[in-house]
């Protein structure tokens, strides 16, 4: 992985010069219009990161992904290069998104099956530029998530923030989610958890917290992310930390990222469930610059099922 690094740090300084006029380009799957989170490979998950962003966005653009056995989903964003807009799907249990609620056994099925995790919330975020500097910059954020299972908004506010060639977020927001328990144990008490939660449904209204630092050396995008979860659910805490990178060359951009987890949901060896609190995934990507309006993409791991996905990106 430091390797890694380093090389594309080498690449990075003997690309030629239009590279750089890419990022304009590339602003809706993962260019440097952003504050933070600039190695992110998309704006719905760099929206979903933090909603300050999507505040760079300018015009319109409509975010697409497939995978094999799943529905196709798709992410809109659009703006004037001050404010921005994203409503798309949150990303939870997936590569970039929080670690949601979620019974071990029918995550085990998920994997084994590559079906990914079903969740009808829509999130909706709006970005804005406050100040944009040389050496400076500022952006906020706000966002609504609704689940309509449970039919409520809860908030969030975000703020992305760039000084000299570091840049910052921060994010927090509430959320809720809604769990059918049926008749499933749980793997750490062996009792039924409609037993311990004295009923067959289980609902819960939580609230995250979203941290993010980073840098841009001319191609290279370099990000660190942390997100901090406490449910009810768990008796432990969710930590989730993300190493993320991209860079641009001619008419490509690369990501590559790691994920580390340290939360109470089980792990998966050999498709079998372990107790195993810390878990470590990793993505990677590409994608291809086909004219000034259309972006076309691989991707290894989005969904944290080993899986492969094609994305497409048209923007106007």
């Amino acid at each position: 992985m430091i390797k890694l690094v380093f090389l594309l740090l080498y690449f990075s300084n003997t690309s030629h010069a239009e590279d750089q006029d890419l990022c304009k380009y590339f602003k809706y799957c993962g260019g440097s219009s952003r504050k933070s989170s600039q190695s992110l490979p998309s704006s719905a998950s760099a929206g979903n990161l933090n909603p300050g962003n999507i505040s760079s966005v300018k015009g319109l653009g409509i975010e697409t992904l497939y995978q094999p056995k799943n529905p196709l989903t798709f992410a809109i964003v659009t703006g004037n290069g001050r404010i921005g807009a994203l409503v798309s799907p949150t990303l939870e249990n997936s590569f970039f998104g929080n670690r949601s609620i979620e019974i071990d056994e029918l995550l085990l099925a998920r994997k084994l099956n590559k079906i990914q995790y079903e969740n009808k919330k829509i999130n909706l975020a709006i970005g804005a530029k406050i100040l944009d500097k040389k050496n400076i910059g500022l952006d906020i954020g706000v966002s609504v998530k609704r689940n309509p299972q449970i039919k409520k908004i809860n908030p969030g506010v975000g703020l992305s923030a760039r000084f000299s060639f570091l840049n910052f977020g921060a994010y927090f927001y509430q959320d809720d989610v809604k769990v059918d328990l049926g008749n499933y144990v749980n793997p750490y008490t062996n009792i039924l958890y409609s037993t311990t939660h004295q009923g067959t449904t289980y609902q819960e209204k939580f609230s995250v917290e979203t941290y993010t630092v980073g840098t841009k050396i001319k191609s290279l995008s370099l990000d660190y992310g942390l997100i901090k979860t406490r449910y009810k659910f768990y008796q432990e805490s969710t930590r989730i930390s993300l190493y993320s990178s991209s860079y641009s060359y001619n008419s490509f951009l690369f990501n590559l990222a790691l994920r580390k987890e340290d939360s109470p949901n089980l792990d998966f060896e050999n498709g079998l469930m372990v107790i195993k609190r810390k878990k470590a995934d990793i993505y990677y990507g590409a994608q291809y610059l086909v004219n000034h309006s259309i972006v076309v993409g691989l991707q290894y791991n989005n969904f944290l099922l080993h899986e492969w996905s094609a994305t497409l990106t048209i923007f106007i």
